[in-house]
């Protein structure tokens, strides 16, 4: 299940073919005064309860959808603390009898994109800002495209169009009587109780709470799969599963040939005896330029144009060749490492400087459209926009400068960026993130910032739960054993690595140039391909009154070649 539409209100009119056309193949069924309209088995003229991704999962235990429904049967009186111990991607409707309320809930962290229209007298909330925004006729949100120009992603609750917002973390959505109403059933504070733990106290809970998952699920579901790379999140997944576990246990990696991936992950799976498959992305029949076209433009709809279609095409075709199973993956470390800290003053306050210079020199570095493609009163504009909604997004975050941008990080790139995605996955696969169960990251949270600099967290929670992997190298060429021991020689080792990575993003915005993500570079220069043979398919951009028509007439005519970001955001364009 993923697409869902519910509307309500006595002036409802039956869903158009267009609006449809955004949820698959749905069936439709009256609700009285509404409809809803769903895309897998439940769509009933009465009660039902649908996952609206494949996944509920607490940390020990599955969770059925018979205590889904009698979990959001309670609507606004829903007991928070059971739903936020659902672990991220999450998300389900009920609806207890006919006539009843309608009852969504997205998980704790709004991980899972679900979003809601309020008219007059009529109210909907769907999966899909594109199905909403083709109910109600929405205008494109000038601002929130500013801000997909510049970073790649949304910021704050904004969708492309106005008028339809996404449902906030933590949230659940009552919809009833031509009205949604919004409840909070958990704070998005991620304060713990008493002083900060230390990094040794943070790193054993977390340790424990990583054990006791994996523990769990592998024995309810022995026939997962880890996703493997060589970074520091799946390292941590792969040091909990308890020794006698990996052996055969299914690996997957995906990359290319002479890439660093799959390395590693040969190297991990020898160490551990685990079952290693890695899928070449760049194996397989050849894509033609039409076909990278309509894979890209379906990427950019599943996505509702909030993120890079040319990242998620490839996925999709590899994903289309794999069994969609379970599969346990590496999300929610950042917090933890607050890479992010790199260059900022610590102690700082938060302020419109520091906003601005994150905004410049880390936001914008690898999904900012090429000015030149951009119409000059829109460009001209963009930027104060786009800080301008950036800057609002901090209001509320602690007010010590470190701890603002975990908060940041958290709740703007990795709910609205990596969530985008993650929705797309969640729909396919059960698709579980164990590092986003709340404790887990509370903790992260509660260990002061100067204290996580330098990988340090991370390091002694990777060598409490298994000293030996700890010992090896990850693609950085860090050793998280060494990360994890307070001192000089660790902190800046790991300021070294940070420091190349820093010099790359600067050099990045001197050129001008963001980095792709893998295989966007070769989905952008096969869409480019496509429409210079076919310029008809580009010829909606212009309407838009957002791009530079002579920029795109040197692009169709080859005089000048578009980066990826650029071909991703015109992509999203066409798509919406």
């Amino acid at each position: 299940m993923r697409s869902f539409l519910a509307v309500s209100g006595a002036s409802a009119v039956a869903p158009s073919a267009a609006v449809l056309a955004h949820l698959g193949s749905p069936a439709v069924s009256r609700t009285g005064a509404g409809w809803v309209a769903m895309d897998g088995p439940g769509a009933a003229e009465g009660a039902f309860t649908v996952r609206l991704g494949r996944a509920a999962r607490t940390r020990t235990a599955d969770v059925s959808d018979a205590s889904l429904g009698a979990l959001l049967r309670d609507g606004v009186k829903v007991d928070g603390g059971r739903l936020a111990a659902i672990v991220p991607p999450f998300a389900a409707a009920h609806r207890d009898a006919p006539g009843a309320p309608i009852v969504v809930a997205t998980d704790w962290l709004g991980f899972q994109q679900l979003f809601w229209w309020q008219g007059d007298g009529v109210a909907a909330v769907s999966t899909s800002a594109l199905a909403l925004a083709a109910l109600v006729g929405a205008r494109l949100d000038r601002q929130a495209l500013a801000v997909q120009s510049l970073v790649g992603w949304q910021v704050g609750l904004r969708t492309l169009f106005a008028g339809v917002g996404k449902i906030p973390a933590g949230n659940l959505a009552v919809l009833e009587d031509g009205r949604v109403t919004l409840h909070r059933y958990v704070e998005e504070s991620l304060a713990v109780d008493g002083p900060p733990p230390s990094v040794e106290e943070a790193a054993a809970e977390q340790a424990e709470i990583m054990a006791e998952f994996h523990r769990a699920y592998l024995r309810d579901h022995p026939d997962t799969v880890l996703q493997l790379t060589g970074g520091q999140d799946t390292r941590v997944l792969l040091a909990a599963i308890p020794p006698d576990l990996r052996t055969g246990l299914a690996a997957l990696t995906l990359d290319v040939h002479g890439g660093t991936d799959s390395r590693f992950a040969a190297r991990l799976a020898g160490l551990t005896g685990m079952d290693l498959h890695i899928h070449w992305l760049d194996d397989g029949p050849a894509v033609t330029p039409a076909e990278a076209h309509r894979l890209a433009l379906s990427a950019a709809r599943q996505l509702d144009g909030m993120a890079s279609p040319l990242a998620l095409a490839p996925l999709l075709r590899a994903e289309a060749r794999l069994d969609q199973g379970h599969r346990l993956s590496g999300l929610g470390g950042e917090t933890c490492r607050g890479f992010y800290y790199f260059g900022q003053p610590g102690g700082a306050v938060t302020g419109p400087r520091l906003i601005e210079k994150l905004a410049t020199w880390r936001l914008y570095a690898n999904e900012a459209v090429q000015t030149a493609a951009l119409a000059p009163d829109f460009a001209a504009s963009a930027r104060a926009d786009s800080l301008a909604l950036i800057t609002e997004s901090f209001e509320g975050y602690p007010s010590e400068w470190l701890a603002a941008t975990d908060h940041f990080y958290l709740y703007q790139r990795m709910q609205r960026w990596s969530g985008a995605h993650g929705s797309v996955a969640a729909a396919n696969r059960h698709f579980v993130n164990p590092m986003f169960d709340r404790r887990f990251i509370q903790l992260a949270h509660a260990v002061r910032p100067e204290d996580k600099r330098g990988g340090l967290l991370t390091g002694r929670l990777i060598s409490l739960l298994d000293a030996e992997l700890a010992a090896v190298p990850l693609d950085s060429g860090l050793i998280p054993n060494r990360l994890g021991r307070p001192g000089l020689a660790a902190r800046t080792a790991a300021y070294r690595v940070t420091a190349r990575k820093a010099a790359r993003k600067i050099r990045q915005k001197l050129r001008g140039q963001g980095r792709p993500q893998l295989g966007a570079a070769e989905m952008a220069a096969l869409v480019v391909a496509h429409w210079r043979a076919e310029p008809e398919v580009a010829a909606p951009l212009r309407d838009t009154g957002l791009i530079n028509p002579t920029w795109l007439d040197d692009v169709l005519a080859g005089r000048t070649q578009p980066e990826p970001a650029t071909v991703a955001f015109l992509i999203n364009l066409l798509a919406i």
